[in-house]
């Protein structure tokens, strides 16, 4: 660490699972961190509740030193819903307290139906947190319209996730791409896989060579399992478990398809990287998506829980190789152009500086 860093970032730590840790490591692999001007302090990693109790404490602690040696002129909060906004809301008043400029960027698809569902004091107290905020950053149109509603007179802006510059690396032979759907995330409801375990069967009966790899981790793995037996496709269907980001991107360049069907998002980092990556993206038309994807352009959209929506497009994407090349050049062109993590690096860096210069307003 810098003996006096610009800004301390607040989030989980690079190796915990989830897309704000992606986000994160996709900075660290970058350099945000490596000159110490940005200080990274992680307030949660994966564990038992004692363990991240004691990551979270440990985080206040530190951050409290930093702000005691008056250190850290702007503080940047990675924040979701439920216990992740708690946590940062912590180092929100203590930074509020101090002066200190306070970067709120909201990472959650159901973040405002989180906040409206809490109990009255409780969602008060939550508002009023946010508005201790210089400066908002949101993934998504949606997320941005709900956060000009609660804090109309604050500076908001949508920013974009970091995509790594190695998954832009050409793939030479991409209709030699492997017979794969992947998917990458969480297993739990939210994320649709049950409609595109459907769709996939489908696929799988006008298609025997298909497979489909659900890459992750979650309450739904054995419903999931045998959904997919149920479906007598078991013997095309993987469960890989959470897999690496060197694993991941190897999927990326082999995979046909990448396939999303979530209810809920904010701005998938899956779906980036595999825009980089070049693998033809079919995703739902939710949160923040259609902010990275325009339908036709650069993938495919469809209504979320609309199953046979899901299915009609990803036969038409299996079957036309000339729609996967065009759909998957344009939208690695949009990518690099918008989410190269070196563009949104040095943007994070003008945004401290910017913030730091700005005259602290009174009390």
């Amino acid at each position: 660490m810098s003996s006096s860093p610009l800004c301390v970032m607040i989030g989980p730590g690079p190796q915990s699972q989830g897309g704000i840790a992606s986000v994160v490591r996709v900075y660290a692999e970058a350099g945000l961190f490596a000159d110490g001007e940005v200080y990274m302090l992680p307030s949660f990693s994966e564990g038992g509740k004692i363990h991240k109790l004691g990551v979270a404490s440990m985080a206040v602690l530190k951050y409290a030193g930093l702000l005691i040696r008056s250190k850290g002129a702007v503080l940047h909060v990675h924040a979701a819903s439920d216990a992740s906004f708690w946590r940062k809301s912590i180092f929100i008043w203590m930074a509020a307290m101090t002066g200190r400029k306070i970067i709120f960027h909201l990472h959650s698809g159901g973040f405002g139906r989180f906040i409206e569902n809490l109990p009255g004091w409780k969602r008060r107290c939550a508002i009023a947190t946010i508005r201790r905020s210089s400066q908002l950053l949101c993934l998504s149109t949606p997320a941005q319209n709900w956060l000009k509603q609660i804090a109309p007179d604050l500076p908001l802006r949508l920013w974009p996730n970091p995509v790594p510059a190695c998954l832009f690396e050409e793939n030479k032979d991409h209709l030699a791409r492997e017979p794969v759907v992947l998917f990458l995330g969480a297993l739990l409801p939210a994320k649709g896989v049950r409609e595109l375990l459907q769709a996939f069967a489908l696929l799988h009966a006008a298609d025997p060579s298909a497979q489909l790899v659900l890459a992750g981790s979650g309450a739904d793995l054995v419903a999931l399992q045998a959904q997919a037996a149920e479906l007598r496709i078991q013997d095309n269907v993987h469960f890989p478990g959470w897999i690496n980001a060197r694993e991941k991107a190897s999927w990326l360049r082999r995979a046909r398809v990448l396939a999303l069907a979530s209810h809920v998002e904010g701005q998938p980092m899956v779906l980036l990287e595999a825009m980089a990556s070049g693998a033809a993206v079919l995703s739902t038309d939710v949160g923040g998506i259609p902010d990275l994807i325009e339908h036709g352009m650069h993938g495919l959209l469809v209504p979320a829980g609309d199953t046979a929506a899901l299915t009609d497009n990803l036969l038409r994407l299996w079957n036309d190789d000339g729609m996967r090349l065009r759909l998957a050049q344009t939208a690695r062109a949009h990518v690099s152009e918008h989410h190269h993590v070196l563009q949104v690096n040095a943007a994070l860096m003008h945004l401290y500086r910017q913030l730091a210069a700005r005259p602290t307003p009174p009390a």
